[in-house]
């Protein structure tokens, strides 16, 4: 057992505070930025491409960055990329074009992968063997708080709007989470870190591909999000032009999501770190396709909050299940680097996915005529490839 195992640091409200400041502006950014971009007139080819490069620019350098964590510490990418990316969210509120929105909410997810690495090797500082799942879930808990309260702002400062939804629909909220951000950049160089033990900056690709438990969860991961983000350009579609939803109706739902989250995620964690992770990484992928389908048959936007009760239980367990499944497999040195390998894989995947999703619902089902077609794809996509976790390899200690 290492060091890091055998000493974890002792969970402190700091930590806490930060987990949940950063969710609150996650939480407001990653749910408002892309309905920002459709709202000004983006078609469905142009979304494939924005969900994509978001997904892409927010995974494929923490690879690099993760390899920087683990040899410089943690804090202070946590903080570079909060404030960075509290600037780009600011500059979204100076552009009308969908051209140029598109390009600034890629470079707030480039800002948001530096910050991602470290905070989740910073987790594995606060944990052991024997309570990861349970410590994990706690804090993931208190940060969909964060999460809860960001949609709870959002409700309060839409509910009087009146009128069609417009680009302008969005400024106050998206003004709220640039400057929760920037105050989780600060508040996060306050928090207790063990010092880093990587001793060299290559990427040390050799390692990871002779973990053969980390290349399947890769493998895993690579064709899962090609089938998940199938329907990334499909979702804003449908609140901004088929349901035409208000921003205290988006709010509504992104509440039953975040509140179910927030009290699953304890719980998760100790059947977790009962029967182990691998159960619990299947469920949380499979109930993904929940999503496409209920966007498919919604006429009213409360169609969608019920289905945000059963997503919020899949998310709790994707966050409970990803960062504990991959620091069970991690040597000290390359926790990071480890972490960001499996986001990086989804990343590209995702990348690929939501531009073939886009183009093909775009130049082949119709456009917007052929929403249903792509999401109940997606679903069955989600659904099969979900499934196909079963075969990764147990990560935890005392499960054969």
């Amino acid at each position: 057992m290492s060091e890091q195992d055998e000493d974890p640091l002792k969970t402190n409200r700091a930590l806490l505070a930060t987990g949940f400041t950063q969710m609150f502006s996650g939480s407001l950014n990653n749910r408002f930025n892309n309905l920002l971009v459709a709202s000004a007139g983006a078609t469905i080819n142009q979304m494939g491409f924005l969900q994509g490069a978001k997904s892409l620019g927010n995974n494929l350098m923490q690879l690099f960055f993760g390899r920087l964590v683990d040899k410089y510490g943690k804090k202070k990418f946590i903080s570079a990329g909060l404030i960075f990316n509290a600037g780009a969210i600011a500059a979204l509120l100076a552009f009308e074009a969908p051209e140029q929105l598109i390009w600034l909410v890629i470079l707030s997810s480039f800002f948001n992968s530096m910050s991602i690495p470290g905070w989740s090797s910073l987790l594995g500082d606060y944990t052991s063997d024997e309570t990861r799942g349970q410590i994990i879930g706690i804090i993931n808990g208190i940060g969909q708080l964060g999460s809860l309260a960001a949609m709870v702002v959002a409700f309060a400062l839409s509910v009087q709007e009146q009128g069609e939804t417009t680009p302008e629909s969005f400024t106050l909220v998206l003004l709220v989470a640039a400057i929760s951000s920037l105050i989780g950049g600060v508040m996060v160089l306050f928090v207790d870190e063990k010092p880093p033990v990587g001793t060299g900056f290559s990427l040390e690709l050799r390692r990871l591909l002779r973990d053969r438990r980390l290349t399947r969860y890769l493998a895993l991961n690579f064709i899962y999000g090609i089938g998940m983000s199938f329907a990334w350009p499909l979702f804003p579609m449908v609140i901004t032009h088929r349901l035409q939803m208000k921003v205290w109706q988006i709010s509504t739902f992104s509440i039953t999501s975040s509140l179910v989250s927030a009290l699953a995620q304890r719980r998760i964690g100790e059947i977790m770190d009962r029967i182990g992770r691998r159960p619990i990484i299947t469920l949380s992928r499979v109930v993904m396709a929940v999503a496409p389908l209920a966007y498919a048959v919604a006429t009213e936007w409360w169609h969608i909050a019920i289905a945000e009760l059963f997503l919020g239980v899949g998310m709790a367990a994707w966050m409970s299940s990803e960062s504990t499944y991959i620091i069970d497999l991690a040597p000290g040195d390359l926790r990071a680097t480890y972490l960001a390998s499996s986001t990086v894989a989804f990343g590209v995947a995702s990348f690929i996915g939501s531009n073939v999703g886009g183009h093909i619902i775009d130049i082949y089902f119709n456009g917007i005529q052929g929403l249903n077609q792509g999401l109940f794809l997606s679903a069955a996509l989600r659904a099969v490839f979900g499934l196909a976790y079963l075969t990764a390899h147990e990560s935890m200690k005392n499960q054969t």
